[in-house]
């Protein structure tokens, strides 16, 4: 009687393991898929982060600020300026572009930076000092061209997405601006500034209830804007 008992006690713990691994097995086989995609989601959300795929902080600490009217210094500030999100600092670095005068100037760095794009589409510090240029100097339907280039190399870059809508916005696209904007907010809907310029958009569309409510929600950046015409 006691071997019966010890034989079955033997099989029900064989049983026993081969359960248990057949159970970890089923884990392994049902849960490591899922832990692998969600590893491949955070991956992609990574990869997908907003912003640039340049380090515009970099260029901006190497710039050379030591002469006033170095304008090509001038404009690589605005330009990284612009990319961080540093909206009214760019704005000043604009201003000082346009306070020396420009036209020899503008005529130099658009034939320079076109001619290093026709030779790199993809160079994307040339692309970016190219659509500035033309920003700057008011050639909008060549800096819509030159800002559509860009979105299609950085779509996560919000900023660009606020030159390219203002650039629509002022060779008669208001629309097309719109929906550059409602992008940019998908990508991050916290951004003041894609608020402000939705709100302005939404005003020359004579949308005012729209327009009063997403103005309300970039208040910190009119706020800061506002400080420019102080």
């Amino acid at each position: 009687m006691n071997i019966i008992n010890m034989r079955d006690r033997r099989h029900a713990g064989v049983f026993a393991w081969r359960v248990l691994l057949v159970a970890i097995a089923l884990v392994f086989l049902l849960v490591f898929p899922l832990l692998q995609a969600a590893l491949f989601q955070v991956e992609a959300r990574q990869a997908q982060e907003p912003g640039s795929n340049v380090d515009w902080k970099s260029i901006l600490e190497s710039v050379d600020r030591s002469s006033e009217r170095d304008l090509d210094a001038h404009l690589m500030l605005s330009v990284s300026f612009a990319n961080l999100g540093m909206i009214p600092e760019a704005t000043t670095e604009f201003r000082m572009i346009e306070s020396f005068g420009h036209d020899e100037f503008g005529e130099r760095v658009i034939r320079e930076n076109d001619a290093r794009v026709k030779d790199s589409p993809n160079d994307i510090v040339s692309l970016n000092k190219l659509a500035f240029a033309y920003y700057a100097f008011g050639d909008y339907p060549k800096s819509v061209d030159c800002f559509q280039a860009l979105m299609r190399l950085e779509p996560m870059n919000i900023w660009i997405h606020h030159y390219y809508a203002y650039s629509l916005s002022r060779v008669d696209r208001m629309d097309e601006a719109i929906d550059v904007l409602k992008a940019a907010l998908a990508i991050d809907p916290s951004n003041e500034y894609t608020h402000l310029l939705l709100g302005l958009a939404y005003r020359e569309k004579g949308w005012h209830l729209l327009s009063v409510l997403e103005l309300a929600r970039g208040r910190n950046a009119v706020r800061e804007l506002s400080r420019l015409v102080e």
